[in-house]
């Protein structure tokens, strides 16, 4: 199978992966300063995107690792658990406005701190019985112990995972596959099938070091919350995953840019602003990957922020391709 082509754009100054969880017509924001509140019409589809829909991550690979380690802040669901693995973050913070995908953290976070092992965990995942569940929860304390004693957890998991097949091209048995070559679905960032990346992973949820929270990227009160709450713990900020939100045909590159602003006066120069696009058209088939780092956002209004947003996107549907741009030059330097 021929390999997707990679190319790494930097500027000259430097040297040299879920799932979209939003599914929402995203609303232009005025101003920073106020809250935007999301339309009925703009209410989420409950678990819709649980599965993963991009199924090669390792495309992305070349932004993911250079990343300063700092905390993982995504949107989606084993999105945000495959780049947190793949970055080595010191945290993961997922974040999205619908429920069930918080469900979905918090539930593979207790199971993730259960686990004794890699095998234990797929076994705790994709096959243990809710009695198992309930007798592991009691080596748990908190949060976790009662996620996991929880006998809704289990109906919940059986229902949006275990026999959740079809969804996103057979997006979960692709996932529960294990890779082998160059090409396979997941291939080098599948954490059910890798030691170290399941290994990160487990331990950041044996030290409490991933948190789930709802959250609408829209609402500029929330987005300062959590910029506080990650602060107020002394983390830097490594990567803010917000999947293909830029792709909205409501305004999503108007809204990207002003919650990217908040963000950026947060983060860290180093900070990565990771997206997704479709290439050549192809939605929900093949995706590119961008990331922009603060050092460059951070100096720049929202409209500026929002015109590089559409020159990449349009550069990436030009090609058929899948491509990874990092502080594209053809971007940032116009």
């Amino acid at each position: 199978m021929r390999r997707p082509l990679i190319h790494i754009s930097h500027p000259s100054s430097l040297p040299i992966t879920s799932l979209l969880a939003l599914a929402i017509a995203l609303l232009a924001s005025p101003s920073l300063a106020q809250t935007s509140q999301p339309a009925a019409a703009d209410k989420p589809t409950p678990g819709i995107y649980i599965p993963p829909n991009e199924q090669h991550p390792d495309i992305a690979l070349p932004i993911l690792l250079k990343s300063n380690h700092g905390v993982y802040i995504s949107v989606g669901s084993e999105r945000s658990f495959i780049g947190a693995a793949l970055t080595r973050a010191v945290a993961l913070y997922v974040i999205d406005y619908d429920a069930d995908t918080i469900r979905f953290a918090n539930i593979n976070r207790a199971l993730l701190a259960a686990s004794a092992s890699r095998e234990d965990y797929l076994y705790l995942r994709l096959s243990a019985p809710a009695d198992i569940w309930l007798m592991r929860s009691r080596q748990l304390t908190g949060d976790d112990k009662a996620i996991l004693a929880n006998p809704g957890s289990w109906a919940f998991w059986l229902h949006a995972i275990r026999n959740n097949l079809s969804a996103w091209n057979d997006a979960f048995l692709h996932f529960n596959t294990k890779p082998t070559k160059p090409g396979d679905p997941f291939y080098a960032a599948n954490y059910l099938f890798d030691d170290a990346l399941y290994s990160h992973l487990s331990h950041l949820a044996k030290t409490s070091r991933i948190r789930a929270r709802v959250l609408d990227l829209r609402n500029a009160n929330e987005v300062r919350a959590l910029c506080t709450d990650i602060k107020s713990n002394a983390l830097k900020f490594g990567v803010i995953d917000t999947s293909d939100l830029p792709n909205s045909p409501s305004g999503g590159r108007s809204v990207v840019a002003d919650y990217i602003q908040i963000f950026s006066s947060f983060a860290q120069p180093n900070t990565l602003f990771l997206n997704t696009a479709p290439v050549g058209g192809s939605h929900r088939v093949n995706w590119s990957y961008f990331a922009f780092s603060n050092k460059n956002i951070r100096a720049h209004e929202p409209r500026v922020i929002q015109h590089w947003y559409e020159i990449e996107m349009k550069k990436i549907n030009a090609t058929d391709q899948p491509h990874a741009f990092l502080d594209d030059p053809d971007v940032i330097n116009r």
